[in-house]
């Protein structure tokens, strides 16, 4: 365990937050271990623990996160069964996404190809249901191995069990309570796997993938890409080195400018408000969920609002793509909530549309 700890190089923002207290996990005994921590117990029974994956989706509001930050960082990737249609793989939550999907793709395994090159690591995809073109991480995985950091049992989540839905899952449901109410508040039995005290940290996930699919090549620009590249049966690789190729164009360098990648989750409307945006914007782009409701592109409502490469002293918005806001160093986590606001102000104002974000606020 470490005191007043820099999170600087954990999290892809780059802001120098401290954290009271620090622990970084490689193993089920260093897991264990912790469990009997006082100082961890403390800061478990006030609601004031972070688990801390690859700081990719993270924003803290403060320069000082007064708990107790754990730090997963177990490796190792197993095939577990085999047949002449599937692959079941265990990947532990320290191995980072992109690796793991470069991995999947060299074996010629389908339905992570699309998730190629998103950063941060295995342990926080389930929590985000992390998506990118069309793909979303739920539907290649098989069940999620946690731990109760309250009473140090192991329980497995099976895909229902997750609770998917756009850019949410249980997990990121739980983490929302326990920020938001103190243990002795709530006692919410309709939570799987117990109540709503437990505390449950993924430290390895099962994925089922396929030894033949149907590549995703409609959102996007993956199919205009192939195209211009004269690839007119593209192979699965294809796909993976496009989507790789799309996001260098489009995402800043997180080692060189200090990014979570997408920062605003896609909008979700009616079709009826779609209709009546339609006649003003006849080129709005979107994508069909179900039948009543349709997805817009936030950085296309955040463009049209005049924010794309906007810069406001240590901090601005991505000049090739206005869902990434962006710390260009030597600022602080405040200017990036106060570029949030304004940007959801004018959005609100100008389509009748709200915003949210992507990334997990701490």
């Amino acid at each position: 365990m470490e005191k007043n700890f820099s999170l600087r190089e954990l999290n892809t923002f780059g802001f120098d937050v401290k954290a009271r207290y620090f622990q970084e996990l490689k193993s089920m005994d260093d897991i264990h271990e912790l469990t009997r921590n006082p100082k961890f117990i403390e800061c478990r029974d006030a609601s004031r623990i972070l688990i801390l994956s690859g700081g990719s989706n993270i924003l803290f509001s403060d320069e000082f996160y007064d708990g107790f930050v754990v730090y997963p960082n177990l490796k190792g990737i197993e095939t577990l069964e085999e047949t002449d249609k599937t692959v079941k793989i265990r990947c532990y939550c320290g191995e980072v996404w992109k690796d793991f999907v470069d991995y999947t793709v060299s074996r010629k395994l389908y339905r992570l190809e699309n998730l190629s090159d998103i950063p941060g690591k295995v342990g926080a995809a389930p929590v985000q249901n992390i998506g990118a073109y069309g793909a979303e991480v739920k539907d290649a995985i098989y069940q999620v191995h946690t731990i109760d950091l309250v009473s140090g049992k192991t329980k497995v989540f099976c895909n229902e069990e997750c609770h998917f839905s756009y850019r949410n899952s249980v997990f990121k449901e739980l983490i929302s309570q326990r920020t938001t109410h103190a243990l002795s508040q709530r006692d919410d039995k309709s939570l799987p796997g117990g109540t709503w005290h437990a505390l449950y940290m993924i430290f390895a996930v099962d994925f089922i993938l396929k030894k033949h699919g149907e590549l995703k090549l409609d959102y996007g620009n993956i199919r205009n890409y192939l195209i211009s590249n004269n690839i007119t049966s593209p192979t699965l690789q294809d796909v993976a080195a496009t989507v790789k190729a799309i996001r260098a164009e489009k995402l800043p360098e997180v080692s060189v400018i200090g990014s979570v990648g997408s920062f605003f989750q896609n909008a979700i409307v009616t079709n009826e408000k779609f209709l009546e945006l339609k006649e003003c914007y006849d080129n709005i782009p979107s994508y069909p969920t179900d039948s009543a409701f349709v997805k817009i592109p936030s950085g296309w409502l955040i463009d049209k609002a005049g924010w794309k490469g906007y810069r406001e002293s240590h901090v601005g918005v991505w000049d090739k793509q206005a869902l990434v806001l962006v710390h260009y160093g030597g600022g602080k986590p405040q200017e990036i909530l106060d570029l949030m606001k304004k940007i959801q102000d004018s959005v609100k104002e100008k389509f009748g549309i709200e915003i949210n974000p992507e990334v997990n606020i701490v």
